[in-house]
């Protein structure tokens, strides 16, 4: 092993043997429940309890609720198998390298999107854009929500299928190419069906991107940084871009 490599540095680098299966589908389990309510939390806080219209601006208290709350929701669910954040990704090692590597992988990702694939594939009348316009609105405030939900939800939502979801599921199955193959597959599907709301446009659009694209950005680097700015920065710009041109 590289010994300028802190074992706490990548969650590639977790023994598999220390924590028995069962420990870890019970972390899952307990993570996926958790996960679930802080995100059914952080849209009913600000409709029911503050009585504002779930568009533009108020997706960014959404996007910090979530946050706040998918990060707790992933810490608990980590202490039956005695792990930390740090032990499933989310570390400041490399953090440089790893951001400008996501930071491409956004913006390539973003220019094929909205320049060749979205234009000819139905442009404003696909699913995805017309459910991500209606949720913008029309003021530059409703951008301003939705960007700070692109990275506030990024973190929660790459902590959880990612950091949690993935990582528990690779360490239930063990440490064979069989179980990684297993694990990205359950974590792409997971990911595309949490989508489901932006028809099937936005499941596959997701499920590739934001499902098998990060998975294998998260084997790969071993950390979360450069799927956390990735995801960010893609919602970023296909928000503005939306915004803008349809």
């Amino acid at each position: 092993m590289d010994p300028t490599i802190d074992k706490r540095d990548t969650a590639s680098l977790l023994p598999s043997g220390s924590v028995t299966k069962w420990r870890w589908a019970g972390a899952l389990l307990l993570g996926t429940v958790l996960w679930s309510a802080a995100l059914f939390t952080s849209e009913v806080i600000p409709q029911i309890l503050l009585g504002l219209k779930l568009q533009g601006p108020t997706y960014a208290l959404v996007g910090v609720i979530q946050a706040v709350l998918g990060f707790l929701a992933v810490a608990i669910a980590l202490r039956p198998v005695k792990r930390g954040v740090r032990d499933v990704g989310l570390v400041s090692a490399h953090w440089r390298n790893d951001a400008l590597i996501g930071a491409a992988v956004a913006v390539g990702f973003a220019l094929v999107q909205f320049l060749v694939i979205i234009p000819n594939t139905g442009g404003a009348g696909r699913s995805d854009i017309a459910v991500n316009a209606a949720q913008i609105g029309d003021s530059a405030w409703g951008v301003v929500g939705f960007v700070v939900l692109a990275w506030t939800g990024a973190f929660s939502e790459e902590l959880f299928f990612r950091g949690l979801f993935f990582t528990a599921v690779h360490k239930m199955l063990g440490d064979t190419n069989a179980a990684l193959a297993v694990a990205v597959a359950a974590t792409v599907a997971l990911f595309a069906a949490g989508h489901g709301y932006q028809g099937w446009a936005g499941v596959v659009d997701t499920g590739f991107y934001g499902g098998l694209t990060l998975t294998l950005l998260f084997v790969w680097r071993g950390r979360l940084t450069a799927c956390i700015v990735a995801h960010a920065l893609w919602n970023t710009l296909a928000t503005e871009a939306i915004y803008l041109w349809y």
